[in-house]
């Protein structure tokens, strides 16, 4: 997958798909595309040359569209979770949770230190003029 991005935030934002013929098993790809070009629309020359393009007009869409006019357009279908990698994204959103309460129990930590060392200061500072 070759992405292809464009410095002109009011220009277009078109999505567009390059469908490379299957490769014989005589003739592989002599080299893999690169992940990222700053060329709009264009392909690798390097690359298998393709059959045919699709374009998705991406400007002003909710995700789940594009998402949806991609999945389309390429005939993908929706991978399910194994348990496995459920349980592991239950434990992830657990971690951030506990993650979540030790960062509020460090910002009144931190606080609470902060509130004694000003006391101390201007006790000192009382000590120190009398």
């Amino acid at each position: 997958m070759t992405v292809s991005r464009s410095h002109d935030q009011a220009g277009p934002a078109t999505l567009a798909i390059f469908f490379a013929k299957p490769p014989d098993s005589a003739s592989a790809i002599s080299s893999p595309p690169p992940l990222a070009s700053t060329i709009q629309n264009t392909p690798t020359s390097d690359h298998t040359p393709f059959e045919r393009t699709e374009t998705i007009d991406m400007k002003h869409r909710h995700e789940l569209e594009i998402l949806s006019d991609l999945m389309g357009l390429t005939k993908a279908t929706s991978v399910v979770a194994t348990p496995e990698e459920k349980a592991e994204l239950q434990a992830l959103a657990d971690e951030e949770k506990r993650s979540e309460l030790d960062r509020q129990r460090n910002t009144v930590y931190t606080e609470q230190k902060r509130q004694e060392k000003a006391l101390l200061d201007q006790a000192r500072g009382a000590i120190g003029s009398a």
